[in-house]
């Protein structure tokens, strides 16, 4: 029996025991190298599993008011608290976005760290598991301020995306997504801590443009200047082509705009300041 399974092997044969069928000795190899295969699949996909993370700004602690002045802007200086509210862990290495801004009541952007565009980050040194929390100070300031008292939206929005970990994240979107932003209403004082007035209560506008409809001249007011930026006033036809402009020092809050050659119709205004930019409509009758 010695001699035919040596005589067997020598032709890369061998007899299966369950089928009693003569095989080749390869497939014993391909079986080995499947079962292998197999376990290292497995493995990988364990390995890169999704994560489910849902975070959360759960609260702003400071600021509870902004405070201007003339010399040197507005602090922005915030502390808030992000929460795990998934089942899954944010892992050391994961990258925590984060962005903090303020706005109008009507939700248009005035002033955002890093900017109205972009998110600063951090990177968790830590494992952040499901209901823990953690808190980020920042000694954040901008050049803005207001010359008239307004009611304002501090917001700060924060995400999670994967980092150094090998398991990816999955993205969160709407309307899941709806805790990664809070918002507090507060006041945006001016450097005379003067109350808001019932007009800025109501309008809670950039700029205001008077008179309009206009035909030769209009006046253009604004609330929100920069200490270190001139104001720039340009306004653009329908195409957006640049039909008028003019400057104003930092620190003044006001320029009138001669518009006698601009044809009948509609116009867009647009006042920017350093990172602070709004637009608004503009009707020239003739």
């Amino acid at each position: 029996m010695r001699i035919y399974n040596k005589y067997l092997a020598k032709c890369n044969l061998f007899i299966d025991k369950k089928s009693k069928n003569l095989l080749p000795l390869n497939s014993i190899k391909m079986r080995k190298v499947y079962v292998l295969s197999l376990l290292l699949l497995t493995a990988a996909s364990g390995a890169f599993a999704q994560r489910s993370i849902d975070w959360s700004v759960e609260e702003i602690i400071t600021p509870t008011q902004l405070n201007s002045n003339a010399s040197t802007g507005t602090s922005l200086s915030t502390e808030f608290v992000l929460k795990n509210n998934g089942t899954d862990a944010v892992k050391v290495g994961d990258t925590i976005l984060y962005q903090v801004s303020v706005s109008n009541l009507n939700n248009q952007i005035v002033v955002a760290y890093p900017a109205p565009t972009s998110f600063a980050f951090i990177l968790a040194t830590k494992e952040i598991n499901s209901g823990d929390t953690i808190h980020i100070a920042r000694p954040l300031n901008t050049t803005a301020y207001v010359t008239t008292s307004v009611d304002v939206r501090f917001n700060v929005i924060s995400y999670v995306r994967n980092g150094g970990s090998a398991d990816p994240i999955t993205a969160e979107v709407a309307p899941g997504n709806a805790n990664n932003i809070k918002q507090v209403n507060m006041t945006w004082w001016n450097p005379q801590g003067w109350n808001v007035s019932i007009e800025e209560s109501v309008s809670n506008g950039s700029f205001t443009i008077s008179p309009n409809p206009a035909t030769t001249e209009i006046s253009v007011s604004w609330n929100v200047s920069n200490v270190n930026s001139i104001n720039k006033i340009t306004v653009y036809d329908m195409t957006g082509r640049v039909v008028a402009s003019s400057e104003a020092e930092s620190g003044t809050f006001e320029k009138s705009l001669n518009v006698e050659s601009l044809k009948a119709g509609m116009y867009i205004v647009e006042v920017s300041n350093g990172t602070i930019k709004s637009t608004q409509k503009l009707q020239v009758a003739r």
